[in-house]
């Protein structure tokens, strides 16, 4: 399950707190891994309690920063915008309130809306900044969460923010390994 350098993290930050790594995998082999932050409120108080899995922060931010191995997302379209769409799609899906029942199909119906409105939105043109460098990126805002996408090293990397999250933090990333 070797993924090797480099994966992507935001720049340390006063407001922000890696609260830890998810891997994805398959067949041994290790395609994703993805970021997760507690964030801090406006004094700096990450209002962290304490739980059986050890300090659990009151706010998450929400928005991850996600590193993937080119193509592993299996859509077989341009690898760049898969992993937008799928991590876009991801982020929405699991962050929007759905009112309906997990699994009815209105629920199911929400979700097939909001996965059509992320892969027909039109990207723009964005950069996404690295180490104090600009990598050329896409990015599509659906609601209210921004995905910003570029190939970096040999990887893909997006970074899925919520709008009002946004100015809380500084959206710069740094290499991790």
């Amino acid at each position: 399950m070797e993924f090797g350098p480099p994966i992507f993290g935001f720049v340390p930050q006063p407001r922000l707190q890696e609260r830890g790594w998810s891997w994805c995998t398959s067949h041994g082999v290790t395609l994703e891994a993805e970021a997760h932050y507690w964030l801090a409120d406006r004094t700096g108080n990450f209002w962290f309690e304490d739980s059986p899995g050890g300090p659990v922060g009151i706010a998450e931010l929400r928005g991850f920063v996600f590193t993937d191995r080119p193509g592993s997302t299996n859509r077989g379209g341009d690898p760049i915008r898969d992993a937008l769409n799928q991590h876009l799609q991801y982020v929405v899906m699991n962050y929007t309130k759905n009112p309906h029942e997990f699994g009815s199909k209105e629920w199911a119906d929400l979700h097939t809306r909001q996965q059509h409105q992320v892969e027909q939105s039109l990207a723009q043109k964005a950069d996404l900044p690295v180490d104090h460098k600009l990598y050329p990126a896409i990015a599509v805002t659906v609601a209210e969460f921004r995905a910003t996408t570029a190939a970096i090293s040999g990887r893909v990397v997006t970074v899925v923010i919520h709008e009002s999250d946004n100015d809380k933090i500084e959206p710069v990333l740094t290499r991790r390994l």
